[in-house]
């Protein structure tokens, strides 16, 4: 069967002199990602690697980085993003998981986590791979030229694992969403035939490397014989996300709503300087209409797409391209219509009074083969039909309008959006509940503008003990998911069925 591999190699032959990857000024070939990558893949063929194991990636963005994602897959092994900035409780969790193969890790990972460097080299196989002297670890010898053949790479099936990509888990522990060859194939090559991509586009690197979307930027990218314009980690102000948009030309970015929103209210934008920019593909939140509408106006050759898609069905399901600037009080964009022979069915058996709604469950080749190592949860949320279709309990509440596409109105759970990560507050609720001097607690999420702004801790304990919930929660959970607000009370208020009140919780609690 086809996989991504293949498109890569074609890619590869076609474009061998063309730039893959720039870093500022620094640029390397098709070529040399090439040759970087089989050297990869053979090293990890060398080791015994067999179809299926898996190799945790803890890195920051460089052409080793790039290089090691392709080598993983060529290998047959399955790649397993994980973010290097995580805390080494939850790393160590997530790796405990997945029992990787072997480990990828650079100098900046080292350096943030220096007592994890005898936990990995004793626990797993682990290679310095942007230092390749580093005696400390094992060696891979790069080769520049030629470009050696791989052999004894294992032959792939459509149902074999290319990556697993880890998101927020109720129960305080991530879940790894087991992406398949065929979804990860079929997106990939709807989008080389849908999109206009060529080798004259640069697309941004913008998203982080743990963040599903960052698999758009880099395959898109290389299957397409364009240039990857990588944002390193350092580029976080709307001043230094632009300053490089110009400089590299960039023609396509891929990013979350939040940080299109920031760029926009930066006020920094200079449009004339953005002539060559011919896409924005905006996903992973609702995007906010009124800066939608500024900055359309401002680059009328601009074309923008709100996308869809949870991690669990490969990417994205759903591409709507506007046509023209959206009214302010429009309320919500669609997301459109399914793409690669997916289908979308509303079931609205638990909701009360919303016939036209129901929770969005999807069908087709895209849908995940499930959480690796989580039987319970994949039962809960995947299945198969009469027809042996594959399909995917969203959660998310949507609506059709025959015109027009699907509509995203919110969650049936307590799932959020905040800064483009997906967010189980029920996960937040439960490490701070393990801490063990806390009685009870509530995350209530903070909007503003119709996003996610801050989130806040309801908790009750025998005393006020919110800088020490703060201190610990920095060593188990992301910054992202910690609160920036606590509000201690002796008793959390229970309703009718002796349950925490959460409604009224959020009505008093849920404002700045």
């Amino acid at each position: 069967m086809n996989t991504v591999i293949d498109l890569l190699e074609e890619s590869f032959s076609l474009h061998k002199s063309n730039v893959a990857v720039r870093i500022y000024d620094k640029v390397w070939s098709y070529g040399e990602l090439h040759s970087l990558s089989n050297t990869i893949a053979r090293f990890l063929l060398e080791k015994g690697i067999q179809k299926g194991d898996r190799v945790a990636v803890l890195m920051n963005k460089s052409i080793y980085l790039y290089a090691a994602i392709i080598g993983i897959i060529k290998s047959g092994g399955v790649y397993v993003p994980l973010d290097s900035k995580a805390p080494p409780l939850r790393l160590a969790r997530m790796l405990e998981d997945i029992d990787p193969f072997f480990v990828f890790i650079d100098h900046v990972f080292i350096s943030r986590y220096k007592e994890s460097r005898e936990y990995l080299k004793y626990l797993y196989e682990t290679a310095f791979l942007d230092d390749p002297e580093c005696s400390d670890y094992q060696k891979i010898l790069f080769e520049k030229n030629p470009i050696r053949v791989i052999s004894g790479a294992p032959s792939l099936s459509s149902e074999d694992l290319t990556l697993i990509l880890f998101t927020s888990g109720s129960t305080g522990v991530p879940k790894g969403v087991m992406i398949t060859h065929k979804g990860f194939y079929t997106i990939v090559k709807w989008t080389l035939e849908n999109i206009d991509l060529s080798p004259n586009d640069v697309i941004s690197a913008l998203n982080a490397t743990a963040f599903d979307m960052s698999i758009m930027d880099i395959f898109f990218a290389l299957c397409s014989g364009a240039t990857l314009g990588v944002y390193p980690e350092e580029v976080i102000f709307p001043k230094d996300i632009l300053k490089l948009t110009y400089h590299y030309g960039v023609t396509k970015m891929v990013m979350v709503p939040s940080t299109f929103n920031l760029l926009v209210k930066s006020g920094l934008i200079q449009p004339e300087r953005l002539n060559t920019l011919k896409d924005v593909f905006l996903g992973g939140e609702p995007p906010p209409l009124d800066s939608l509408k500024k900055i359309m106006n401002k680059l009328p050759h601009t074309k923008f797409h709100n996308i869809y898609g949870p991690a669990e069905t490969t990417l994205y399901l759903t591409i709507n391209t506007l046509n023209k600037p959206p009214d302010s009080d429009e309320g919500l964009l669609p997301v459109g219509f399914p793409v690669t022979g997916n289908s979308f069915v509303l079931d609205n058996t638990d909701l009360i009074n919303k016939k036209n709604r129901g929770e969005l469950i999807i069908f087709g080749p895209q849908v995940a083969a499930g959480y690796w190592n989580d039987p319970e949860k994949t039962d809960s949320a995947f299945g198969v039909n009469k027809q042996g279709e594959r399909f995917y309990r969203t959660g998310d509440i949507a609506s059709f309008d025959p015109e027009r596409g699907y509509f995203i109105h919110g969650r049936k759970d307590n799932q959020i959006k905040f800064r483009g990560y997906r967010i189980e507050l029920e996960e937040i609720e439960y490490v701070v509940s393990s801490l063990g001097f806390v009685k009870e607690n509530v995350v209530i999420p903070l909007y503003k503008d119709g996003e996610v702004k801050e989130l806040k801790l309801v908790y009750s304990a025998a005393r006020e003990c919110s800088r020490e919930i703060l201190r610990k929660l920095k060593k188990i959970i992301p910054n992202y998911m910690i609160p920036k607000y606590f509000i201690y009370l002796e008793q959390l208020p229970k309703n009718k069925s002796n349950k925490i009140d959460r409604a009224l919780l959020k009505e008093k609690y849920g404002n700045f």
